[in-house]
C-alpha cells in the first residue's frame, strides 16, 4: 500500500505524462500498476529536464538538477513531487542512477549546439539523450535485467531519437540545429540550404532514407528479440516502436514534404497499432 502522501506525488507524475505525451502514457499504461508509476517518475525526471533546454531555453534548470541529483544519489531527497516519487521509484526497483546522470550531460550538451561531424558522433549525442532512458526503465521491463535487454532498451532509445531527428529536419533546421551529420550530408551531396525547403532534394530524401533505415533496423532487432523482456512489458515496448516506425511511414506518404511541416501519427491510427501489437503478440504466444 503506497502512502498517501508518496501517492499525491506519483499522480504529478502521471498527470504530466498524461497531459504531454499520450502516446508514451498510453504505451506503458497497461504495465503492472507499480511499475508504470515508477516510469511515470521517470518520465517527469525527464521531461522537466528536456522542456528546460527546448521549450524554455533555460540551461540553468538542468545544471541545477545535477546538483540535486548528486545530492538524491548521496540520500538526500529535494522537496518536490517528481523528486519524491523518484525516490520512491529507486526504494522499490534496482534503478540505476548513471543514466540518469548522462542525460542531464547530454541536455547541456545540446545548449551549446554543435552540428555532429560524424554518423558516430550523432549516436553518441543520440544514446546521451535517448539511450539513457531506455537504460532508466530497463529494470522496469526485464527482470533480472540481462546485457540484451540492457543493449536493446539503448537501442530502442537511439532510433526514437534518429526518428524524432528525421520527422523535425526543417524545424531544426530554423531553430539553427542541423543533426545531420556533416559527413553523410558531403557523401549525399547535401547543404544546410537544402533544408530549407520547402521542397526536398533527391539527395536530401536519400540521405533521410539512409539515416531512417538505421533506425528501422533497430526497430526491426526489438521486434525480433522482445523475448528478452518481460512478459507484461512486451506490449509498451512494441507499442513504442510501432508508433515511431508510424512516424518514418508516414513522412514518406507525405512524399517527404517535412521541411516546412511537422508529421504526426493520428489517434485512430496509434489505435490500430495498439489492436495490431496485442494481435501480433498473441499470435506469437506473447
Amino acid at each position: 500500500m503506497i502512502e498517501e502522501a508518496i501517492q499525491k506525488d506519483l499522480n504529478w507524475c502521471e498527470t504530466l505524462i498524461q497531459n504531454n505525451s499520450s502516446s508514451f502514457y498510453r504505451a506503458f499504461q497497461k504495465l503492472p500498476r507499480e511499475q508504470a508509476q515508477a516510469v511515470f517518475a521517470i518520465y517527469a525526471f525527464c521531461r522537466i529536464a528536456d522542456d528546460a533546454i527546448d521549450v524554455d531555453n533555460n540551461p540553468e534548470v538542468v545544471k541545477a538538477m545535477a546538483v540535486k541529483l548528486a545530492a538524491f544519489e548521496a540520500g538526500e531527497t529535494p522537496d518536490e513531487p517528481m523528486w519524491r516519487a523518484l525516490r520512491w521509484a529507486f526504494d522499490h526497483f534496482p534503478l540505476n542512477i548513471r543514466p540518469f546522470q548522462e542525460m542531464l550531460i547530454g541536455q547541456l550538451q545540446d545548449v551549446e549546439f554543435k552540428q555532429p561531424e560524424t554518423f558516430n558522433h550523432l549516436l553518441d549525442y543520440c544514446y546521451l539523450v535517448a539511450g539513457t532512458v531506455g537504460l532508466m526503465l530497463c529494470p522496469l521491463l526485464a527482470e533480472p535485467v540481462t546485457m540484451e535487454a540492457e543493449a536493446l532498451s539503448v537501442e530502442l532509445g537511439i532510433a526514437m531519437q534518429l526518428t524524432n531527428i528525421l520527422r523535425d529536419v526543417g524545424t531544426d533546421y530554423r531553430l539553427q540545429r542541423i543533426y545531420l551529420p556533416e559527413d553523410l550530408m558531403s557523401a549525399w551531396g547535401v547543404s544546410p540550404e537544402d533544408l530549407a525547403g520547402p521542397e526536398p532534394s533527391s539527395e536530401l530524401i536519400q540521405l533521410w532514407e539512409y539515416l531512417a533505415t538505421e533506425a528501422e533496423s533497430r526497430y526491426q532487432k526489438i521486434t525480433t528479440n522482445l523475448a528478452v523482456f518481460d512478459k507484461k512489458a512486451r506490449l509498451p515496448v512494441l507499442l513504442s516502436l510501432l508508433y515511431y516506425s508510424k512516424i518514418l511511414k508516414r513522412c514518406r506518404q507525405a512524399r517527404y514534404h517535412l521541411l516546412d511541416r511537422r508529421i504526426y501519427v493520428p489517434k485512430w491510427e496509434k489505435a490500430l497499432l495498439y489492436i495490431s501489437a496485442n494481435k501480433q503478440l498473441t499470435s506469437f504466444g506473447q
